[in-house]
């Protein structure tokens, strides 16, 4: 790889979006703006920050990473993506718009009344959106590593200039610079895979080559089902969804988004698949190692650029839905002066660097992180969505406590299962006993 050109392409790109959340925040004047928009959004922008929010580390890196060992099953991790994005658009987006809120937490205190349950809410999807920055953190500083770049302090430049201009411009910041680095890793990862393809001079593995691991039932469920109802029901995407200037331009997006976001997974995943007979070294991103062998110095060096551009576009989203949540849901933060968020936003990006250092496999930190949120949440929310008259916050609550139950208690069973399903039938029956009890009459004392 051409480490210069490598540094000075992503240095250029992350100086053209401080410009931009330098610009963003000059019309950020209330909270509308700085997390929605203004709720203004239309169909071009909305499509690219929707596909920005989807292409990070774990469907880059990551994917690329569990081609190389399992083959074609990865799959159905992009797959549970483009699912969620695509149920998005045809049922789930449209209907979240409808609520009028700010936050998918604020849903569960408008249908259930109570603000208690929006609380609880918030802090599961604050928890479950951390440990996914945490990831793609993570694979920022792997990914710098098997580019030969192990320099704490360009690290830290690097997330330094992406909690500036998210806290600076916020959401506006988000959606201008989502334009530029979704762009970029497009073209170039379109590029990557047609010199690949078609001119290069390196072998492809043959299938006698290829050992596949197999995959257990558990991971096959949680890769696709994890992912799907986590990308249409979680506070990131729903944030796009409250800022769309229409439902027309909301299902538009989202769908053209899912079809891009499945196209572009399929470039990590081929030549993570094609080096899956190589050696990777020191924990070296397979993805890299594949590029370097299939492409020249200098190609390599702008791929890798165009990677870390993916991952920090999904990182600033993260970043911003953390922020709503905290500014939005909870009472010392609500009504405060946008600085007062700005800091609170640098403040939690710059927490999630020092937990970076204490994980180390982004795909199952990123799986565990959406069980986290669609074992507690997705049940009462789905009710929140589709039932026509009220449950009561009992149910919900319940729902919760199962979940968090199923979540905590299944993993550590002995023997094969999907256990993400499981807790998520607990949650279920949670909600129904809920519901049962409600319509059980109180019995009179004699």
């Amino acid at each position: 790889m051409n480490t210069w050109l490598f540094v000075s392409t992503l240095l250029l790109l992350q100086s053209i979006c401080w410009w931009i959340g330098k610009r963003s925040s000059q019309s950020c004047v209330t909270e509308s703006d700085y997390f929605l928009g203004g709720k203004q959004v239309s169909f071009f922008p909305l499509m690219m920050t929707f596909l920005g929010g989807q292409v990070g580390g774990g469907l880059v890196l990551g994917s690329a990473q569990e081609a190389a060992r399992i083959g074609w099953w990865v799959l159905l991790y992009p797959l549970g993506q483009v699912l969620g994005m695509l149920w998005l658009s045809f049922s789930i987006g449209k209907r979240l718009s409808r609520f009028q809120v700010s936050t998918i937490a604020q849903i569960f205190e408008k249908y259930y009344g109570s603000s208690l349950l929006k609380q609880i809410a918030s802090l599961l999807s604050i928890a479950s959106l951390f440990l996914i920055l945490v990831a793609q953190i993570l694979a920022t500083k792997s990914f710098l590593i098997s580019a030969g770049i192990n320099n704490n302090s360009l690290f830290l430049l690097f997330w330094g200039i992406v909690l500036t201009y998210t806290g600076m411009g916020g959401f506006k910041a988000v959606i201008k610079t989502d334009l530029i680095q979704a762009s970029f890793f497009m073209l170039m990862f379109g590029f990557a895979f047609t010199y690949a393809f078609f001119f290069s001079s390196a072998p492809n593995p043959t299938p006698s080559q290829i050992q596949e691991t197999s995959i257990s039932l558990s991971n096959l469920s949680g890769w696709l089902f994890m992912p799907l109802l986590f990308a249409s029901l979680e506070q990131d995407m729903g944030q796009r969804c409250f800022a769309a200037k229409s439902e027309k331009i909301l299902k538009q997006s989202a769908f053209t988004a899912a079809c891009l976001t499945f196209l572009i997974c399929l470039v990590p995943i081929y030549f993570g698949k094609s080096a899956s007979n190589l050696a990777n070294e020191n924990g070296a991103s397979i993805l890299l190692t594949s590029i370097q062998t299939m492409t020249s110095p200098a190609i390599t060096a702008l791929i890798g650029a165009a990677i870390m551009a993916a991952i920090l576009a999904t990182a600033d989203s993260l970043l911003n839905a953390i922020t709503s949540n905290l500014s939005q849901d909870f009472s010392f933060l609500k009504k405060k002066s946008l600085n007062v968020t700005r800091i609170a936003s640098f403040s939690i990006g710059a927490l999630a660097l020092l937990f970076s250092f204490y994980f180390d496999h982004i795909v199952s930190l990123l799986i565990q992180a959406y069980e986290l949120s669609v074992c507690t949440l997705v049940v009462p929310l789905l009710g929140a969505l589709f039932k026509k008259k009220q449950a009561s916050a009992s149910s919900a609550m319940l729902a919760i406590g199962c979940g968090a139950i199923g979540f905590f208690s299944l993993r550590y069973l002995p023997f094969e299962f999907p256990k993400e399903i499981g807790a998520l039938a607990l949650s279920l029956c949670g909600y129904i006993i809920g519901e049962k009890l409600k319509k059980t009459p109180a019995v009179k004392p004699i």
